[in-house]
C-alpha cells in the first residue's frame, strides 16, 4: 500500500495526497504534518519506516472530506484524491486505487470550495520576443485569466518591460492561482516577487510547458494563432487544466480582450484604501465595504457581474451610458422591475452547474437544478419583450434579450427525465423517471414483479414452516436468504432449504425458489442500472453539446440581474443618474458616502465637490480641518461616487456630473513593511512616487497627510512639492488632506487650486464636528481635544496644553508698542488674509536682521517660474539658513520646544462633541452649497 502511495506522490510532486483506506482518507509523512497543521487534524504515527523512524499519520473521514478540502484549498494547497476502485472484501490481494480528483485553488469546481458570488480565476503568463501577425505589439507579456467554473477567459497584454503595469491590471481580479514561466524576470526581479506584492492572496507556482495549438480548446485557437505570447499563456492554462479537469476544456468560452483605456485603473492599494471589496480592518467586527452595500443581486451570476463591474469600472463613456440607460429603463418601469425581481429569485448558477456536469463533478440534483433554472428564463424574456414592444428597451437590454436563450428543449428534456426526488449520486440508482424511457420502464416492471414474488414467497414460507418471524434479507456478498433465529431452527424444512451462513443468533438459508427469484431480481436490477447509467450519460452529453450556449445564457442572466440590482438600489435609496462625459468636470451636489449612508442613515451630512482639470474650475483642493472632522471620509466619498458612476450605477447625491476618470489613485492610512526593509515613511513615499508616475490629467488623485512620517520641515517641503507637481505637471484632479496649515497660504498662490476645510463649531469650550465642507483654510487641528475623547490621561493632556501655550507665546508677533513683547494666542489664519503659519515655522522671528533678509529673499521668489525640483531646492536652502539662528535662540532660552505644534486657542477644559458627531447643521440650506473647490 505504501508503494501505491509513493507512486502517486512521484506522479504529483508538490501535491498533498489524500489516500483512501477504508472509511478514511489517510496522509503520511510530511503530508500528515501539513494536514494536521492546516486542517486542524490530530497527528498520530504508524509503524517504523526502514530507518527505524515512526511515520507521521493523519486522516479525515471520507464522508467529511469536502470540508477539509475547502480548508486546504483556502490555504493554497494542491490536493490529489486517491479512491478505492473496488470493495476491499471482494478484492484479491491489494485493493486497486486510482487518482479521481486533483484539486487546486485555481481549478476547483465544487460549490463548497468556490468563493460565493465571485469569480475564481487561474492566471497564466506568456511572453514573446517576436511580433504577432496582428493584435498586441511585438515583444510582450500576456496574462490569461481563466475561470474554469464559469468558462470565462480574459486576456491582457503589455510590452516587455511593463510587467508591473500588467500586475496592476490583474489587481481587480485577484486570481486564486498564478502560474509563471520558469525563471521569468522583469528588470532583474523575478516575476514571483512582483506577484507577491500585487496578488498577495494568490497561490504562486511554476507553469507547465504550454500545450500545442492543436490541443487548445476550439474557442481559443483563433486568438492563440495571432500571437506567440497569447499562445504561450493560453497553452499553459490548457496544460494545467488538462491535468486537473480535462473534461472542462471544451466548455471554456472564447477569450475576451481587456484593452487599455476600456477600464478605469484601480490598483490593489486603491481597492483597499477605498474599501471597495475588503475593509481596511478585517476581522470579526469588520466594517462594511462598497460591495456589501451595493451587491444585492439575486443570482450567483448577477453577484459576480456586480462585483466585476465595481472592481473594474469602465472608462468608456459610451459603454457607461449603455449601463446607465438600462438601469434607468428598469427604474422607470417599476412593475417590470418588481416582477423581474420576483422571477430572478431561485434561479441557480447556470454556468457553474453546467461546468460541474460537463466535468462529471455534478450529480442528478445538479441536473435537476439546471433544468428548473432554465425553465424560469422564458418569463424573463417575456418581460423584456413586453418592454421592447413599449419602445423602452435600450441597447444593453436588447443584447441581453438576444443572449438570454432558455434552451427550452433541453430544459423540457431534463425536467421530464429526472425524478424530483433523485439521489445525490447517480450510482445510487433511481435517478430517471420510468415514464420518460419505455425500455427502462419495461425492465423496472420485471424487477417489480420479481420483488413482488419474493414478498409472496416470504409469506408462504412463514405460514408453511410456522416461523412467524421469518424474513427474506439481502447482502451484496451473500445475496438473498431466509433468516431464522436459533429458537426456530427446529422448524427449518429439511432437504428443501440449504444452509447459507451461520450467525451468532441464528442461521441463514436459501432454496431453489428463492434462488430463482433472486436471479430474476438481480438480473432485472442489473440490466435496469446499466440502462439507466447509459440514459443518464446521454442526458449529460446533451448538456455537453449545449455548454457554450448555457455559458452565454448565464452571462446574460448575470448582466440582467446586475442592472436590476442597480435599479432597485436607486429606487429604494433615492440615488440619481450621474452625467458621465468626456470633459474633466467633476461636480457633485449634496453627495453622500454610499457606505456610511447605510450605517448612519439621516445623520450623515452630505457635501459638494467641484473639480475641473480644464480652464473653468479648480483642479486641486487642499483640505484642512480638525482630526475627526471627516477629511478622509470626504475623499473616500468622492472616490466611491466616481467608481459607482463608471461602474454603471446611479449614485447617492442630488446631482452628479462625472468627467471620465481614466485612473483613480489613493494614498491613505499609515502602514510599514519592515519585512521588506521599508519604514512607514518609506512605504508612504513609495506609494506617492507610484501615484505621481502613473497619474495624468484624466486621473483622480486622493492623498491623505503626505509627509507626516518625517520631520515637520521635510514633510512640509515634500507635501508642497507633491502639490505643485500635481497642479503644474500632472494637472490631475486632486484632493489633498493635510495638517500642515502653512500649505494653505502656498495654495492661495496657485491659479487652479483652492483651500477648503471641514467645519467645527467651538462654543464655550465645547466642540461639535459639523462635517460640512466650507471654503478657505483653517489653522486648528484640535489634537488635544481628540486625545481627551480617546481617553488619554489628564496629566498628559495638561502638559500638552502647557507646551501649546508656551509655543504660541514664543511665536506671537511684537506688540503694537514695539517693545518686543509677545501676546498669547494663535496666529491669524491664512484665510483671514494675514498672519503666520500654525505649523512648520521656517523663521522664529522675522524682525531680526537675519529674518528680514530671509523674508526678503522669499518674497523675491517667482514661484510660477520654478520647477518642482527647483522649488524644493530653494526651500531646503532657506530652511538650512534659518536653522542656525533658531537653534541659537532655543539654546539661549534654556530648552527646546516642539518642532511643530498647533497654535490654536486651546481651552483648558474639553467637552465631548454633541450627538454622534455626524450631524450638527442647525438647518438645511435652501440652495445647494457653492464653494470654491468644494
Amino acid at each position: 500500500m505504501m508503494a501505491q502511495y509513493r507512486g502517486v506522490k512521484d506522479r504529483y510532486p508538490g501535491h498533498l495526497v489524500l489516500f483512501r483506506v477504508g472509511d478514511f482518507y489517510e496522509t503520511f509523512g510530511e503530508d500528515a504534518q501539513l494536514l494536521s497543521r492546516d486542517a486542524e487534524v490530530t497527528l498520530t504515527s504508524r509503524q517504523l519506516d526502514p530507518q527505524g523512524q515512526r511515520i507521521p499519520l493523519a486522516g479525515v473521514p471520507y464522508h467529511a472530506v469536502e470540508g477539509y478540502l475547502a480548508k486546504l484549498v483556502r490555504k493554497g494547497h494542491r490536493v490529489v484524491v486517491v479512491d478505492q476502485m473496488e470493495d476491499a472484501r471482494a478484492a484479491k490481494g491489494l485493493v486497486r486505487r486510482e487518482v479521481t480528483r486533483v484539486v487546486t485553488p485555481g481549478t476547483v469546481l465544487e460549490e463548497t470550495l468556490l468563493p460565493h458570488g465571485a469569480n475564481n480565476f487561474l492566471c497564466t503568463w506568456g511572453a514573446s520576443e517576436g511580433g504577432p501577425q496582428e493584435g498586441p505589439a511585438k515583444g510582450e507579456w500576456c496574462a490569461a485569466l481563466v475561470d474554469i467554473s464559469t468558462g470565462e477567459t480574459l486576456l491582457r497584454a503589455r510590452p516587455l518591460g511593463e510587467a508591473v503595469s500588467l500586475f496592476e491590471d490583474l489587481a481587480p481580479f485577484q486570481p486564486a492561482e498564478v502560474l509563471l514561466p520558469r525563471d521569468a524576470k522583469e528588470g532583474g526581479i523575478p516575476l514571483e516577487e512582483l506577484c507577491a506584492v500585487h496578488c498577495p492572496g494568490s497561490r504562486r507556482a511554476e507553469a507547465p510547458l504550454p500545450a500545442a495549438l492543436t490541443e487548445l480548446p476550439a474557442p481559443w485557437r483563433e486568438e492563440a494563432a495571432r500571437s506567440s505570447a497569447v499562445a504561450d499563456a493560453l497553452g499553459r492554462a490548457a496544460a494545467y487544466a488538462r491535468g486537473t479537469e480535462p473534461r472542462i476544456l471544451p466548455f471554456l468560452a472564447p477569450p475576451v480582450w481587456r484593452r487599455s483605456g476600456e477600464r478605469m485603473g484601480l490598483d490593489l492599494k486603491t481597492l483597499r484604501h477605498l474599501e471597495i471589496t475588503e475593509p481596511m480592518n478585517p476581522g470579526p467586527d469588520r466594517s462594511p465595504t462598497l460591495l456589501d452595500v451595493v451587491n444585492e443581486a439575486l443570482t450567483a451570476p448577477g453577484r459576480r457581474a456586480v462585483e466585476m463591474w465595481v472592481r473594474s469600472p469602465l472608462s468608456d463613456v459610451r459603454a457607461i451610458d449603455e449601463r446607465l440607460d438600462a438601469v434607468e429603463a428598469l427604474l422607470q418601469q417599476r412593475t417590470t422591475l418588481l416582477t423581474l425581481t420576483a422571477r430572478l429569485k431561485g434561479i441557480g448558477d447556470v454556468s457553474r452547474l453546467t461546468a460541474r456536469l460537463v466535468a462529471r463533478r455534478g450529480g442528478p440534483r445538479e441536473l435537476l437544478h439546471l433544468a428548473r433554472s432554465l425553465q424560469a428564463l422564458p418569463e424573463l424574456r417575456a418581460l423584456l419583450l413586453s418592454s421592447r414592444e413599449a419602445g423602452a428597451l435600450p441597447a444593453l437590454l436588447q443584447t441581453i434579450l438576444q443572449d438570454l436563450d432558455p434552451r427550452s428543449a433541453l430544459a423540457e428534456r431534463l425536467g421530464s427525465a429526472v425524478r424530483p426526488d433523485a439521489p445525490a449520486h447517480a450510482r445510487d440508482g433511481g435517478v430517471l423517471r420510468s415514464e420518460a424511457f419505455p425500455e427502462l420502464e419495461a425492465l423496472r416492471s420485471v424487477e417489480r414483479r420479481a420483488r413482488g414474488a419474493l414478498a409472496e414467497l416470504e409469506q408462504r414460507e412463514a405460514q408453511a414452516t410456522g416461523i412467524k418471524s421469518l424474513k427474506i434479507g439481502y447482502t451484496q456478498v451473500f445475496g438473498y436468504y431466509f433468516e431464522v433465529t436459533r429458537a426456530h431452527l427446529s422448524k427449518v424444512p429439511e432437504g428443501r432449504w440449504r444452509r447459507k451462513q451461520t450467525l451468532a443468533g441464528g442461521e441463514r438459508f436459501t432454496s431453489e425458489e428463492l434462488s430463482h427469484w433472486e436471479a430474476e431480481v438481480l438480473q432485472a436490477e442489473d440490466r435496469s442500472r446499466v440502462l439507466e447509467t447509459k440514459l443518464y450519460e446521454q442526458l449529460l452529453e446533451e448538456v455537453d453539446r449545449e455548454a457554450p450556449s448555457l455559458q452565454a445564457t448565464s452571462e446574460a442572466l448575470g448582466r440582467l440581474d446586475a442592472v436590476a440590482n442597480f435599479a432597485r438600489i436607486a429606487l429604494e435609496r433615492s440615488w440619481v443618474r450621474p452625467r458621465v462625459h468626456e470633459g474633466t468636470r467633476l461636480k457633485v451636489r449634496e453627495g453622500r458616502h454610499p457606505i456610511l449612508e447605510r450605517t448612519l442613515g439621516p445623520a450623515f451630512v452630505p457635501n459638494d465637490v467641484d473639480l475641473d482639470a480644464g480652464e473653468e474650475g479648480p483642479r486641486l483642493l487642499l483640505l484642512t480641518g480638525p482630526n475627526m472632522a471627516g477629511k478622509s471620509t470626504y475623499m473616500r466619498q468622492v472616490g466611491l461616487l466616481v467608481v459607482l458612476a463608471q461602474a454603471g450605477s446611479f449614485v447617492p447625491a442630488k446631482y452628479a456630473e462625472i468627467g471620465r476618470v481614466s485612473s483613480l489613485h489613493t494614498r491613505m492610512g499609515f502602514t510599514d513593511d519592515i519585512g521588506r526593509g521599508k519604514s512607514s515613511f518609506m512605504v508612504e513615499m513609495s506609494e506617492v512616487a507610484e501615484i505621481l508616475d502613473r497619474s495624468d490629467a484624466r486621473s483622480l488623485v486622493l492623498l491623505d497627510e503626505v509627509g507626516r512620517g518625517t520631520s515637520t520641515s521635510d514633510g512640509l517641503a515634500l507635501a508642497w512639492g507633491v502639490i505643485r507637481y500635481l497642479h503644474d505637471g500632472k494637472r490631475a484632479r486632486s484632493l489633498v488632506a493635510t495638517h500642515y496649515h502653512a500649505l494653505t497660504e502656498f495654495v492661495d498662490g496657485l491659479p487652479a487650486a483652492r483651500n477648503a476645510h471641514l467645519a467645527v463649531r467651538e462654543e464655550k469650550g465645547r466642540i461639535t464636528f459639523l462635517r460640512t465642507l466650507l471654503p478657505g483654510g483653517t489653522e486648528k487641528s484640535y489634537g488635544v481635544h481628540v486625545a481627551q475623547l480617546a481617553g488619554v490621561p489628564a496629566p498628559v493632556l495638561e502638559e500638552a496644553r502647557r507646551v501649546l501655550r508656551q509655543s504660541a507665546a514664543e511665536r506671537a508677533p511684537p506688540t503694537e508698542k514695539g517693545r518686543g513683547g509677545r501676546r498669547p494666542g494663535p496666529s491669524s489664519s491664512s484665510a483671514s488674509g494675514g498672519g503666520r503659519y500654525t505649523q512648520a515655522l521656517f523663521l522664529d522671528d522675522p524682525e531680526t536682521e537675519r529674518g528680514r533678509e530671509l523674508l526678503h529673499e522669499i518674497r523675491a521668489i517667482d514661484v510660477d517660474r520654478l520647477t518642482p525640483v527647483e522649488a524644493l531646492t530653494r526651500l531646503h536652502q532657506i530652511v538650512q539658513r534659518a536653522r542656525p539662528e533658531a537653534a541659537a535662540r532655543r539654546a539661549g532660552s534654556g530648552g527646546e520646544g516642539p518642532e511643530a505644534t498647533d497654535t490654536a486657542d486651546t481651552p483648558d477644559t474639553t467637552e465631548a462633541p454633541e450627538g454622534t458627531g455626524t450631524s450638527g447643521r442647525e438647518a438645511e440650506p435652501s440652495e445647494p452649497r457653492r464653494t470654491r473647490g468644494a
